[in-house]
């Protein structure tokens, strides 16, 4: 046989067998019962009850969802042995955001940090030096945060740490007050209050939990920071190692920029000005005043122009701050630094150590009113505030004239919300703390205690007492700085072994909307 025909053969049985097949297949399906109308009509209720289930499903598990069980059940937050549910979180959250805008809008900075027409999820934060949005921002925030109050409430608890008296009732009072704040704004309980600003799951009881466990952690926190003591040497020896973190220093500087590349000419003008000086201020205010450029020359003509009062060492160009804080200094010295800009011509004034005693002074205010058109004093607000102080003046002096009296009437007259309740006590006042008049009354070398007198301020007048002179200046920066860092280095040390890490399913059900404060409108985030 030839190979033609055996090909021929084997396509021709490879034909016949998928004939054979294609004939089977058609038997087969001619063979296939119809599907009855009952098996139909089966199959038909069988997939509307799926669906019907799914649908069920669904619907409960949005009532779930919207039932808040979620919020107080699951956990959006784990710092140490804590489980922060998404309600607890959503306390940490809003408030961190709420105390931002606090801090920064009374210094009018909220504006440039947040675009009030725009959600706040769709901004970068500024204040973060990771890139993060708002709400990447406040996550990590309030998770800090958190973490931070419970390890101080942890530590509280081991301490057998209590509230005070005053502590528990100002807790209370903001119970009560709840109820006020929710009326005034239209809620029919204080639960409905807290939910509309914090979220699902928010009531009055978890929110006092979280008050009260704030309350301990910051209550304990004050107690272990003024628990440490320290003898006068080592306050002393301990302000003489940071030295530069607590002198001031006051001098005068020139600057001169370079023109056109030419900083030959920079420097000449800098050796220029530093040669012309005798070592006396006088003699760098005229040098000042000889080289100024023309545009500027009547800045110059101040004598104050060039004279940097008081500065501390991080406040001062990093080119003659070491030159300004080295040991030794002397009145008068003056060196030329190359600076970023051309030249600085630099004179060293003088140095603080803050080597004097602070003050402690009782006070009685009477503010000033303000009935101008613009919201400004007239004479005649300036007036009727002199005659009231002049009025409380005489029933002082119908007194013994004791301290005890003074602080009697304090408390009774002062328009002063900060020291009234106190007798009108400001103690361990430093030099610079207060208005100019009320400052230079305080510090006059010839004050002795019992010496009163009248004073006039931008708030009014104030009837003044003396009562004694305080802590040394020195001392009380020491105290301060070094209980501060004695108290970080105990936290940091406490927390060392506390970790936090965010829920994945709780964090679904925080609530991170927020309005963008300080617009006319309320624009939340989706």
């Amino acid at each position: 046989m030839s190979a033609s025909r055996e090909k021929r053969l084997r396509r021709e049985l490879r034909d016949a067998e998928a004939n054979s097949d294609t004939v089977k297949k058609q038997k087969k399906k001619k063979n296939k019962k119809p599907m009855t109308q009952a098996k139909a009509k089966k199959i038909r209720s069988a997939i509307g009850s799926a669906i019907a289930i799914v649908l069920v499903v669904i619907f409960i598990g949005l009532i779930f969802v919207n039932s808040g069980f979620m919020q107080t059940h699951a956990t959006a937050l784990t710092v140490g042995s804590h489980k922060v549910t998404p309600a607890e979180f959503n306390y940490f959250y809003h408030d961190a955001y709420y105390n931002i805008y606090s801090q920064y809008s009374s210094s009018g900075l909220w504006t440039y940090l947040v675009d009030s027409t725009k959600p706040i999820e769709t901004q970068d934060c500024m204040m973060s030096q990771d890139g993060e949005n708002w709400k990447e921002y406040l996550t990590r925030t309030a998770g800090d945060t958190a973490l931070q109050v419970y390890a101080l409430y942890d530590a509280a608890q081991e301490a057998g740490f209590t509230l005070d008296d005053d502590a528990k009732n100002t807790i209370e009072t903001t119970r009560t007050n709840l109820d006020t704040y929710a009326a005034s704004a239209g809620y029919k309980t204080a639960d409905d209050y807290l939910e509309a600003n914090y979220g699902k799951g928010a009531d009055v009881d978890s929110y006092i939990q979280y008050l009260t466990v704030q309350q301990i952690a910051t209550s304990y926190a004050k107690e272990k920071t003024s628990s440490f003591t320290y003898t006068d040497e080592e306050l002393r020896n301990y302000y003489d190692e940071n030295k530069q973190d607590f002198d001031k220093v006051t001098y005068r500087v020139f600057n001169v920029t370079t023109q056109d590349n030419d900083t030959a000419a920079a420097k000449e003008t800098a050796d220029n000005m530093k040669a012309d000086l005798t070592g006396t201020e006088d003699s760098f205010v005229k040098a000042a005043q000889k080289y100024a450029p023309e545009d500027s020359a009547e800045s110059y003509e101040d004598e104050s122009y060039t004279l940097r009062s008081n500065q501390s060492y991080s406040a001062i160009s990093s080119d003659y701050a070491d030159w300004l804080f080295a040991d030794g200094r002397s009145a008068g010295e003056s060196e030329v630094f190359v600076t970023s800009s051309g030249y600085s011509v630099v004179m060293f004034v003088s140095r603080d150590d803050n080597n004097y005693n602070t003050v402690n002074v009782r006070h009685i205010l009477v503010k000033v009113g303000t009935s101008g058109e613009d919201g400004t004093s007239t004479d005649a607000d300036w007036e009727e505030c002199k005659s009231k102080i002049d009025e409380i003046q005489k029933e002082w002096e119908a007194t013994d004239q004791t301290e005890d009296d003074f602080a009697a009437l304090a408390t009774e007259k002062s328009e002063d919300t900060g020291s009234a309740s106190n007798g009108g006590l400001y103690e361990d006042v430093y030099k610079g703390q207060m208005q100019t008049e009320f400052n230079d009354w305080c510090f006059d070398p010839n004050r002795k205690v019992g010496d009163t007198g009248i004073i006039k301020t931008s708030y009014g007048y104030h009837l003044m007492y003396f009562s004694g002179t305080g802590d040394p200046y020195w001392k009380s920066l020491a105290d301060t700085a070094k209980r501060n860092a004695d108290y970080t280095d105990w936290y940091n040390d406490y927390s060392a072994s506390y970790t936090k890490k965010n829920g994945t399913i709780g964090q679904w059900f925080t609530n991170k909307d927020l309005p963008v404060l300080g617009s006319t409108g309320t624009t939340t985030t989706n």
